[in-house]
């Protein structure tokens, strides 16, 4: 026999497969076959209904198998879209992505740990001094293809934890223009200044890279600070890490690796958005600072790599609260929750565990990663989650439970629509949302996740709100269902919903 089981929580009813849900206030025996259940809402006043859907799963679930509203007595007005993305499908020019496809995939799927990485061998010259030359390996476009090329590039500035190097064709010692990839020692000193507010904040809460805090040995090159090379990225990226420059070439090649190691802790920024968008890419610091950090941290110490879902998602949150301590807050339109207007718009179309490089797959890190931050404890959660020995959903459990004991990933995910409803004047107490400030003091510093309100903030007011027919559900996603009828509702108001087939299916009714 299913379960089907049903509780209040604050403004929210629940409808599942099989029940058993924490905090169920009734549960019964159904019979085999399509279930359908009323719930009722009492003494409403003004309000507005919406249908929550969750797809707990990592599969595609079909539309059929997610239940939703009985279609006895709704009317036809309930089949249309409530709020039309299709108005928002020009958006602005957007910046280049973050991060470079070759090295996410790296980095996800490294090859095996033969041995720690060894450090540069004695033989090779650790520049300090600006003016200083070095050659790094690239990959250039050539013929149309991606080619390892070695270039020269000097240090143009250097700061107490980073070097800043200029790849030689993208300086100019005097350049104003925006469109000429050339960078001033100017501009490169500022990077080393922010670099130098960064790196502390951002340790104090990560971890330290290969080789890198108080008792380490200058990693793979030697070296205590990171090295940093600006030059134009052959693919449209603003920066990346690549985990196969903390490998020795004979290593990289006996693993068949394609690549070459620039034998560095260091990560890189592209020339034409560091001229362009100096805070994005005094941003972009912070999250491939991250890339680096976890790399070496969860992958080098305890052997466990991380999924691109996970690690990208961990350098937006990263972002989030720190580009504010370095003079980039929510204010700032390369501020990561910028974000956030993108995922009110597609948040049904890439799931929480699913990755594709795209716009889209960004802006889902930043607003899981920012419901997270805001609803479990903020920096200290960042925290718990780079430091425990495991990765991707079980790290994210692992670091809730200790933050909030009993919690978990998918408890957390279950209650992520409500983040997506309440915001604003209109939030009740204890409800899941984006539009609260959380700061956390840690080791001297303070961190603070500032609240946000999805309704009123951006030019686009609230999630798309979808019509009751069912949808395909991607991967750990949710939707949202509304109709004309369930607006502005006074009195008592009912609700017949089918049971989903499928026992990852769960079913929010929720009052705004």
């Amino acid at each position: 026999m299913k379960k089907l089981a049903v509780f209040i929580f604050v403004s929210m009813l629940f409808f599942s497969a099989c029940g058993g849900s924490d905090g169920g206030k009734d549960t019964k025996n159904v019979p085999p076959g399509p279930t359908f259940e009323t719930f009722s809402f009492n003494n409403l006043n003004g309000n507005d209904i919406y249908l929550v859907k969750v797809n707990k799963s990592n599969v595609v679930v079909e539309a059929a198998d997610t239940g939703g509203v009985s279609t006895f007595g709704v009317s036809a007005l309930s089949m249309g879209l409530l709020n039309n993305r299709n108005e928002w499908l020009d958006m602005e020019e957007e910046l280049p992505l973050m991060d470079y496809p070759p090295a996410l995939e790296f980095n996800a799927n490294p090859p095996p740990i033969d041995e720690e990485p060894p450090r540069r061998l004695q033989t090779a010259s650790i520049p300090s001094a600006v003016g200083e030359t070095r050659n790094f390996w690239v990959e250039t476009v050539i013929l149309g293809r991606l080619i390892w090329t070695e270039k020269q590039a000097t240090l143009r500035a250097t700061g107490t934890h980073g070097n800043i190097w200029v790849m030689n064709e993208n300086y100019s010692p005097t350049s104003a223009k925006k469109l000429d990839n050339q960078i001033t020692t100017e501009q490169a000193e500022a990077l080393a200044d922010k670099f130098d507010l960064i790196y502390p904040a951002a340790t104090n809460i990560l971890g330290f890279e290969y080789g890198g805090g108080p008792n380490g040995n200058g990693g793979i090159d030697g070296d205590p600070k990171i090295q940093i090379l600006i030059y134009d990225i052959a693919i449209d990226a603003s920066g990346y890490f690549w985990g196969k420059d903390l490998l020795q070439q004979f290593q990289l090649e006996t693993h068949s690796r394609d690549a070459k190691t620039n034998l560095a802790e260091i990560f890189y920024l592209d020339a034409y958005v560091t001229n362009n968008y100096p805070d994005f890419i005094y941003s972009t610091m912070i999250h491939e600072l991250q890339h680096l950090i976890n790399y070496s941290v969860k992958w080098i110490k305890h052997e466990k790599s991380s999924a691109t879902w996970y690690n990208e998602m961990l350098s937006i949150m990263a972002e989030d609260i720190i580009a504010p301590m370095i003079g980039v807050d929510l204010s700032n339109s390369d501020h990561p929750v910028m974000d956030m207007r993108r995922f009110l718009i597609w948040y049904d179309q890439v799931g929480i565990t699913k990755w594709d490089s795209s716009s889209n797959s960004y802006a889902k890190g930043f607003a899981f990663g920012a419901y997270l931050l805001r609803n479990y404890g903020g920096a200290e959660l960042l925290k718990s989650i780079l430091a425990n020995d495991t990765t991707n959903i079980e790290s994210i459990s692992s670091a809730l439970n200790e933050i909030s004991p009993g919690m978990n990933f998918e408890k957390a995910f279950a209650r992520f629509g409500e983040a997506m409803i309440y915001s604003g004047l209109q939030k009740p107490e204890g409800v899941m949302t984006f539009d609260k400030t959380v700061t956390s003091a840690i080791n001297g510093f303070t961190y603070t996740a500032y609240g946000f309100d999805i309704w009123n903030d951006f030019d686009v007011k609230g999630p798309v709100i979808f019509n009751l027919r069912a949808m395909e559900m991607e991967p750990h996603s949710i939707s949202i269902h509304s109709a004309n009828e369930w607006k502005n509702i006074s009195g008592d108001f009912s609700i017949t919903l089918e049971q989903p087939t499928n026992e990852n299916i769960e079913l929010y009714l929720l009052k705004r």
